[in-house]
């Protein structure tokens, strides 16, 4: 009878086994092991594990590190075309240069600065203090100009905005105002634009017809006439003096602190008869309305068209920059007087009135 085979099952296997696992694992190397000493000559050459923990942090590490430099190079970057946009925002919209007189002290009135005057003239009208006005600030900051001018009082005798001197409504001076001039000068300085007024002080064909005793006679006792057919207040008159100096101050409590004078000289063929002059007029202004104000003289200059296509080198053969610290140049052109202004840049002429 053939021996039948018996096949052992695992279900059993290992329930017997009451002894605790002891020492350890076997490795390979064991047999190199001697006296528990491990030995393993071809050690070296066997790959060993690099720590990539450490290679991990050192990443981390210079990553943070450029990450924080790249931080301030951006901050470094935007901060110097911050304040190189704001250098040229402020050139570009400052106010008009102030310098000091050659004798600098801390007592210098405002009287006593230069100012260096970019500005435009404009119509009077245009100070009402809300759509025109801000008209004119734009066209201001868009060309460069630091000031306007307009007129306060017209070389025709009128005056350029609403007066409430008796003498000005007497005389029925009032033409196309300024309908609100106070808050004109005040929203102009809110945007660093300086507010000039120009007076014309002797030249007058308004007053000296409606009153002969303010007004420069000829021989005869009747209205003197240039060769213009112009008639003139009288510069020794306390009451022409009187009027020139109600209207000055009354638009510099409108908040008008610069004003350019013009008309101060009579003609050549009397002016040794008569008291005149900017020096005299403006020293007396002074005297009575007070030195917080600047007062300067006017000088006139006319260009064609002609100069707008001339090079600066030209136009600077015609306009000399040898003003002294109260004196502004008037260009009246009928060139374009935006490429003008360019010219008088490159000539370097620093304070001028730009009218049509």
């Amino acid at each position: 009878m053939k021996k039948r085979k018996r096949f052992y099952k695992n279900v059993k296997r290992n329930q017997t086994w009451t002894e605790e696992i002891q020492g350890r694992e076997i490795d390979f190397a064991d047999k190199y092991a001697s006296d528990g000493t491990y030995s393993d000559k071809f050690d070296y050459l066997r790959p060993k594990e690099k720590p990539k923990f450490k290679k991990k942090k050192l990443r981390k590490k210079i990553k943070k590190l450029l990450k924080r430099l790249a931080a301030i190079v951006v901050c470094l970057a935007v901060l110097g075309v911050g304040y190189t946009a704001m250098d040229v925002y402020m050139l570009r919209h400052r106010m008009p240069d102030i310098n000091a007189t050659e004798n600098d002290t801390s007592q210098n009135t405002f009287s006593q600065i230069s100012l260096n005057l970019k500005s435009e003239y404009i119509e009077s009208v245009s100070l009402d203090g809300s759509v025109m006005l801000d008209a004119v600030i734009s066209d201001a900051e868009a060309y460069g100009y630091n000031s306007v001018t307009f007129d306060i009082k017209r070389s025709e005798g009128s005056v350029g905005y609403k007066s409430a001197l008796v003498n000005v409504d007497a005389y029925g001076a009032v033409a196309f105002p300024a309908s609100n001039l106070k808050a004109s000068t005040e929203k102009l300085t809110q945007n660093n634009i300086l507010p000039v007024g120009i007076v014309y002080c002797y030249l007058d064909n308004l007053v000296p017809a409606a009153d002969s005793s303010m007004a420069v006679l000829n021989s005869n006792g009747v209205l003197y006439r240039d060769s213009r057919d112009n008639t003139y207040l009288n510069p020794d008159s306390d009451d022409a003096y009187r009027y020139i100096k109600d209207i000055i101050s009354e638009a510099y409590e409108m908040g008008i602190t610069v004003f350019v004078l013009c008309g101060v000289d009579m003609p050549s063929d009397i002016r040794a008869d008569y008291n005149d002059g900017f020096d005299t007029l403006s020293q007396r202004l002074y005297n009575d309305i007070g030195t917080d104000m600047k007062l300067v003289e006017a000088v006139g200059v006319s260009l064609g068209k002609d100069a707008a296509e001339k090079d600066s080198n030209e136009v600077s053969e015609k306009i000399t920059n040898d003003l002294s610290s109260g004196q502004v140049y008037y260009i009246t052109t009928s060139a374009d007087k935006y490429m003008i202004k360019e010219k008088l840049e490159e000539s370097g002429i620093s304070s001028y009135i730009l009218a049509d």
